[in-house]
């Protein structure tokens, strides 16, 4: 009987214990001592506890949340004494700095964000923007817009994508291996034909006035070919007197006189003189440098290109130029778009800046007291705008947010910060420097998060594609891949010391 009585005992122990322990795991989730729930539901899909993959592959905001139970935030700005830094004489709050290229005069107007305290990100239970805290930022300019076509077209006419001094190492292999445009879809060089012997440039417009230019290599890719006999044939012309075919490697011109066909060469092209080609805007020759300036060229939606590349006795180079079709994007004043993260910071390498840091970028539309906008703390979604199908939108007389359509910068001069910066909300999105982590450790004087080249990259502010409030608030972080191209609603603007804006100024 006794060993029955201990077994009991033993039992009800048991249950007990069991009882405890339960107890224990109910406070444990109801009142998240230690942060077990959050460890726990916070599991990436992985299966480590305590990762939580923010964000997604498009760069949209990272949708996780919790509680912000010990980021008390201390609303008392910090004393400026351990990082002031005094000045001889006041910084010109506005510098517009200046650079020759290629005969034109690039100019960027900048805005200077003085030293100081900030407050950074928000407790606003979304993980990324997390905590809200005091960071200290150095002087710096910033530009008051976001880089436009004239101004990246500089870059681009100082040939800048060839020029490895402004790359890093990963993106001008990306560049030189993989992609074939040198500048977007909309501005820039790109080939005309599968060889990359023939290269078209087009220019921002201006005035609805744009210059196309055409460019013929030598074999190795890099030197033009000089004195290259070209016919230029608009695809809405009247050139039923020239034929050609293409048959492998071997393209075949003819010419009609009178009634008869001719086999032609680059020669017979060169000194014809019954059809008026030159005159009719038809045939062209290269300069020293290999290029073809085609600004009086007929309007027409896409040309056939027939340049006699490898001498007029040779097989011409075949290719296609077609103009853009969405003209509006290619105007001076728009953003330019379309670029990886790699091209953005070589423009700004170019310029003798960087791309903003994300504090950087967040300062200069908050200020130094946390608006959530650039202009205030309201968003003010009672416009109501038409899209190009006729549809109804809210957006704001602030920014262009939720329109679905870029517009030039400075075109919502009410939206710019205290330091004059404008479209910082909507419009388009801006790379920034930064590497993107979830939850950095952020560095109390001029933050900057660093880590592998091709890691993903953050992407600050909004677009004329978001519509969700949260996207507009100037603390929203996303990313997205270095890499990535092709998107028409990211740009990104250019950031300067205060020494070397000074110096680019005079």
């Amino acid at each position: 009987m006794a060993q029955s009585g201990d077994s009991g005992a033993t039992m009800y122990a048991g249950l007990a214990i069991v009882l405890l322990i339960a107890l224990a795991a109910l406070a444990l989730f109801k009142f998240n001592l230690f942060h077990v729930g959050d460890m726990l539901a916070n599991s990436g899909d992985d299966g480590r506890a305590g990762i939580h993959r923010g964000g997604s592959d498009d760069g949209s905001a990272d949708g996780g949340t919790r509680t912000p139970t010990d980021n008390a935030f201390d609303a008392r700005m910090p004393e400026p004494g351990k990082y002031y830094v005094a000045h001889e004489k006041p910084l010109p709050e506005r510098l517009t700095i200046k650079k020759e290229v290629g005969g034109q005069t690039i100019e960027i107007e900048m805005c200077l964000v003085p030293q100081g305290w900030f407050m950074m990100g928000e407790n606003d239970g979304v993980r990324s923007n997390m905590p809200k805290r005091w960071i200290w930022l150095d002087d710096y300019y910033i530009a008051r817009t976001e880089m436009t076509n004239t101004q990246f077209y500089g870059f681009i006419l100082a040939d800048g994508y060839r020029k490895s001094q402004f790359w890093t190492q990963e993106g001008y292999e990306y560049m030189t291996n993989q992609v074939r445009y040198r500048g977007t879809s909309y501005i820039g060089w790109k080939p005309l034909d599968r060889t990359s012997h023939l290269w078209g440039l087009a220019s921002p417009r201006t005035n609805e006035e744009e210059t196309i230019t055409l460019e013929v290599l030598e074999p190795d890719g890099i030197l033009g070919v000089p004195d290259c006999t070209v016919l230029v044939l608009p695809d809405e012309a009247n050139t039923d007197y020239i034929d050609y075919d293409n048959v492998g490697d071997q393209v075949n011109v003819r010419m009609k006189y009178r009634e008869t066909w001719k086999d032609v060469d680059g020669h017979d092209v060169r000194n014809d003189t019954d059809h008026r080609l030159k005159e009719n805007g038809l045939l062209y020759f290269t300069d020293k440098q290999g290029r073809v300036d085609l600004s009086g060229i007929r309007s027409s939606k896409g040309y056939t290109i027939l340049a006699w590349g490898k001498g007029d006795k040779a097989s011409p180079i075949l290719g296609r130029l077609r103009r853009s079709e969405s003209p509006y994007l290619r105007d001076g004043n728009m953003p330019v778009v379309e670029l990886s993260w790699f091209e953005a910071d070589a423009c700004c390498r170019f310029f003798k800046g960087n791309l903003p840091t994300e504090a950087q970028w967040e300062k200069a539309g908050r200020g130094t007291d946390g608006k959530l906008f650039s202009w205030g703390n309201d968003l003010d979604m009672t416009k109501l705008v038409k899209g190009d199908n006729g549809t109804e939108r809210h957006s704001t007389d602030f920014a262009n947010f939720n329109r679905w359509r870029v517009m030039p910068v400075g075109s919502f001069p009410d939206g710019a910060s205290e330091y004059g910066v404008e479209d910082l909300v909507g419009n388009v999105s801006e790379w920034c420097r930064d590497v993107y982590i979830e939850n950095p450790k952020w560095d109390e004087k001029n933050p900057l998060s660093k880590g592998n080249a091709k890691e993903r990259r953050s992407e600050r502010g909004s677009s004329t594609h978001d519509d969700d409030p949260q996207t507009a608030k100037l603390h929203n972080r996303r990313y997205s891949d270095p890499y990535a191209r092709g998107i028409d609603t990211r740009g990104f603007r250019l950031v300067l010391d205060p020494k070397t804006a000074a110096e680019l100024a005079k």
